[in-house]
């Protein structure tokens, strides 16, 4: 794997992470919808499976 295409990994893990923090922070700060939370939670399970598979690349 070349730098570029390194560089755009770590790019995409930081990017992801950042998300996956902001998620839960929503998700903490939500109280009124079980099913937002529930959907909320299952795309921050996804994004912590993407963040795994990033950094087995790595």
């Amino acid at each position: 794997m070349n730098k570029q295409r390194r560089k755009e990994l770590e790019d995409l893990h930081e990017n992801l992470q950042y998300l996956h923090e902001k998620l839960k922070m929503i998700m903490a700060q939500e109280e009124q919808s079980e099913d937002a939370i529930c959907s909320m939670m299952e795309a921050a399970e996804c994004i912590a499976g993407a963040l795994d598979f990033l950094e087995e690349i790595e």
